[in-house]
C-alpha cells in the first residue's frame, strides 16, 4: 500500500462529551493529555454555549503547552456558528494566541446553511486575509451534504489556499454519511477538494447517525482512505475526533493512534 505522509493528532472534543462535569478534563488536562501521547492537537475553546471563554491565564499555559506538539488547529467556538465577521475575526485572534495555524468553521460561519442563503464572499476574503497577518489559515469544514456550500465559497474566493488563505478540512465521518456524493462519499469529498484540502477530522460511524466512533468500530473503510490520501499526496494535519461510551477520551485517541499504526504495519504509514 503506498505511503501517505500525513500528521496525526487528537481533537479535545472528546473530552468535554456528557453532561456530568465534574468529571470532566480541564482544557489544559485535554491539551497536555493529547501531546503526551506525541500528537497534534485541535483545541475547542468551549464545547457548550454556557461553556466559559478561557481566560488569559489558561491561554498562556496553553500555548506553552502545545508549543511543541507536531501541528495545533483551534474549532470555532459553537456560539459563533453564525455569521458575524467581527467574531470571526475574534476567533482567528484567539486562534493565534493559543499557537494554532488552522482554524476550523463550518458553512453556517460563512452564512451558509441552505442552498438558497447569500453570503459575503468580498468579506470572507477580507477576514481571511486579516489572518494571514497573524499566521492562521482558516479551514472550512464539510457537514453533511454540504458540497453545495464548499463548491460556493471555493468558486467565489479561489480553491488555493496559497492565495485565499481559506483551505477545506474534510470530516471523513461526515462525508460517508453525505448522500449528495455517490456511491464512494469519502474518496469522492477527498478527490473533490484536494486542491484546496488542509486539515482533516477523523472519526467512525455506522453510516446512520454522526457516532464519532473510533476507526475501525464502523463501516468506513479506512484502507481505502489512506490509500487514496496517498494518490492525493495529502500532506496536512489530521485531528481524531473520537469518543468513548465510558467518557475515556484519552483511551479513544489512543485506540485510533494503534488502529493507524496497524494500518502503518501492513504498508500505509503516517507521521505521528
Amino acid at each position: 500500500m503506498p505511503n501517505p505522509d500525513w500528521v496525526l493528532g487528537g481533537s479535545t472534543w472528546g473530552f468535554f462529551v456528557g453532561d456530568d462535569r465534574s468529571d470532566r478534563a480541564s482544557r489544559l488536562e485535554a491539551v497536555r493529555a493529547i501531546i503526551d501521547l506525541g500528537l497534534g492537537v485541535e483545541v475547542w475553546p468551549t464545547r457548550e454555549f454556557s461553556d466559559s471563554d478561557p481566560s488569559p491565564t489558561e491561554i498562556e499555559q496553553i500555548r506553552e503547552a502545545c508549543a511543541a506538539a507536531p501541528f495545533v488547529s483551534v474549532h470555532i467556538r459553537s456560539r459563533y456558528w453564525h455569521w458575524n465577521p467581527g467574531e470571526l475575526r475574534e476567533e482567528i485572534g484567539l486562534a493565534a494566541s493559543i499557537g494554532a495555524s488552522t482554524l476550523v468553521v463550518h458553512p453556517i460561519c460563512f452564512g451558509l446553511v441552505g442552498p438558497g442563503d447569500r453570503f459575503d464572499a468580498g468579506e470572507i476574503a477580507r477576514v481571511a486575509a486579516d489572518g494571514v497577518v497573524v499566521g492562521v489559515r482558516i479551514a472550512l469544514e464539510n457537514v453533511r451534504n454540504s458540497i453545495w456550500a464548499l463548491d460556493r465559497v471555493l468558486d467565489a474566493i479561489g480553491d488555493d489556499p496559497e492565495e485565499t488563505n481559506v483551505g477545506i478540512c474534510v470530516d471523513v465521518g461526515h462525508a460517508l454519511l453525505s448522500s449528495d456524493a455517490g456511491d464512494r462519499p469519502v474518496r469522492t469529498y477527498l478527490e473533490r477538494y484536494h486542491s484546496a484540502l488542509v486539515h482533516l477530522h477523523l472519526h467512525d460511524n455506522g453510516g446512520v447517525d454522526d457516532d464519532h466512533l473510533v476507526p475501525g468500530e464502523g463501516v468506513l473503510e479506512w484502507s481505502r482512505l489512506v490509500e487514496t490520501l496517498s494518490e492525493l499526496e495529502y500532506v496536512g494535519s489530521a485531528a481524531l475526533e473520537v469518543q468513548r461510551s465510558d467518557g475515556d477520551a484519552v483511551c479513544a485517541i489512543d485506540y485510533g493512534v494503534r488502529f493507524f499504526r496497524a494500518l502503518s504495519a501492513s504498508g500505509a504509514k503516517y507521521d505521528s
